[in-house]
C-alpha cells in the first residue's frame, strides 16, 4: 500500500482506529506540501507500529501536495487546480520559514514515479535490488 501526499482531518477522524499489520506501507509527502505537514508521516508510522511488513517514509524535496495528480495541477486547467506551495517556484511547508526551490509539475511526477515503481517492485515481488530506493539509499 502506498499513500501519496496523504491527508487526514485530525479534528474529525479517530486516528487510533487505523492499524496496518501485515501489508508493507510507504508514505510520500513533499516538503512543499501546503496542505499537510510532517504529521502525515507520523500518522502512517503510528498506524504501522505493530506491523511485521515494514513502513517506508519519503519526504520529496520541493514537491507540493497537488503536482502528483495531473487533475489537481494548474497545467490541467481544471477548476480549483492550483499550486499549494505558496510563491511560484518557491515554497515552504506549513509553519516553515525557509524557502526552497519547488519542483515543476513534470519533475515532481517523474520523481514520484521512481519511488512508486521502486516500492512496488520491492513489494510484493521481492525485487531486492530496489531496497536502496525504498530505504532512502
Amino acid at each position: 500500500m502506498l499513500a501519496l501526499a496523504p491527508a487526514y482531518n485530525v479534528m474529525t477522524e479517530d486516528m487510533t482506529a487505523y492499524e496496518i499489520t501485515d501489508t508493507p506501507l510507504a508514505a510520500i509527502r513533499g516538503t512543499c506540501d501546503g496542505q499537510v505537514g510532517r504529521e502525515a508521516l507520523s500518522f502512517a508510522a503510528d498506524a504501522t507500529a505493530g506491523s511485521s511488513a515494514g513502513f517506508h517514509s519519503f519526504e520529496m524535496r520541493g514537491a507540493n501536495h497537488d503536482y502528483f495528480n495531473t487533475h489537481w495541477s494548474p497545467e490541467s486547467g481544471e477548476v480549483a487546480a492550483r499550486d499549494d506551495a505558496g510563491l511560484p517556484g518557491q515554497c515552504t511547508e506549513p509553519g516553515g520559514s525557509t524557502f526552497e526551490t519547488q519542483l515543476s509539475e513534470a519533475a515532481q511526477r517523474r520523481a514520484g514515479a521512481v519511488y512508486i515503481a521502486a516500492f512496488f517492485r520491492r513489494y510484493p515481488t521481492g525485487g531486492e535490488r530496489f531496497e536502496a530506493v525504498t530505504t532512502g539509499g
